[in-house]
């Protein structure tokens, strides 16, 4: 199956910096900011999470591997991607909720050819 790399994510890892006052201060910075995917959802991946009965929506990244800088790989869980990116800025720390897919995993294919990465995302967030 030929992939299309025709959709723009962005890939974002959680930093910790310091406010003046020495206050730990969670932030977001890119990693790849708009670079081209192929999106897929997971095939027979929406379940729902006990105990609040929780849908979730799993959905399949994949990006050419040489996108994500050595130093920055291997992604991990507690990475984000944010889709679709249509009037996002670069390093953007509150995207609305629907658009943010938390990375579970992130694999190889092929020998350093692509990356598959493995979201998942709350199904019942609303689009409005």
């Amino acid at each position: 199956m030929q992939r299309r790399y025709d959709r723009q994510i962005i890939i974002q890892r959680k930093t910790l910096t310091q406010s003046s006052s020495g206050e730990p201060i969670e932030t977001w910075a890119d990693m790849a900011y708009k670079c081209f995917a192929f999106v897929a959802p997971t095939k027979g991946a929406e379940k729902f999470a006990d105990p609040e009965k929780v849908a979730s929506q799993e959905t399949t990244f994949t990006i050419r591997f040489h996108e994500i800088a050595s130093a920055s790989r291997p992604l991990a869980p507690g990475d984000r991607i944010i889709y679709p990116v249509d009037g996002i800025a670069a390093n953007t720390q509150s995207p609305a909720w629907y658009l943010v897919y938390d990375i579970i995993s992130a694999d190889e294919v092929g020998r350093q050819v692509d990356l598959s990465i493995k979201t998942l995302r709350r199904a019942d967030v609303t689009t409005t």
